[in-house]
């Protein structure tokens, strides 16, 4: 447990975890306006949406890795927004795979208060179907491709939460 404390430490663990989200980024960006323009849907863009909120958190992690309690508050709120994105790609690969019968509304679904697909519509506008998403390498969708992609640094995440965990419970915080 040592060994994963201080990787929630060191400034590279939170850097390599910003890079990794803005290359998420990017490849959706990619895919959308590229070859082929592949538009998103409703669930897509959520998943976007969560993904740019890990992005915030990690970068906050980035910028406050020596203060205990802000790169606690950071790790949990990036956990949070993974998980979010995780959870809505789960529930869009199931429409793709037709096991959850759903339908997307027409826009983004994002609420009054935030409407992130009229603040930013080259990042949240949704403007494609759901249950289609573009190939992509190694013969999985785009979805299937997330459900990957997310969960793996999702565990790692959660390591390095549980070893936080460990030293608030035996007290040895700074």
């Amino acid at each position: 447990m040592g060994k994963l404390y201080q990787l929630g430490e060191n400034r590279v663990f939170w850097m390599a975890g910003a890079a990794y989200l803005v290359l998420m980024e990017g490849i959706a960006l990619y895919y959308q306006y590229g070859p082929g323009m592949w538009y998103p849907c409703a669930l897509c863009v959520q998943v976007r949406a969560w993904v740019m909120g890990s992005l915030i958190f990690s970068v906050t992690g980035m910028s406050l890795v020596r203060k205990f309690w802000w790169r606690w508050m950071s790790l949990n709120l990036t956990i949070v927004m993974m998980a979010g994105a995780l959870y809505t790609s789960w529930y869009a690969h199931g429409v793709e795979q037709g096991t959850v019968i759903s339908s997307c509304a027409m826009g983004a679904g994002f609420p009054e208060f935030m409407p992130l697909d009229r603040w930013i519509p080259v990042l949240f506008e949704a403007q494609g179907m759901c249950g289609q998403s573009p190939p992509m390498p190694l013969g999985v969708s785009m979805v299937e491709a997330l459900l990957i992609t997310l969960s793996a640094p999702l565990l790692v995440l959660v390591a390095v939460w549980a070893a936080h965990v460990q030293r608030i419970v035996i007290g040895d915080v700074q």
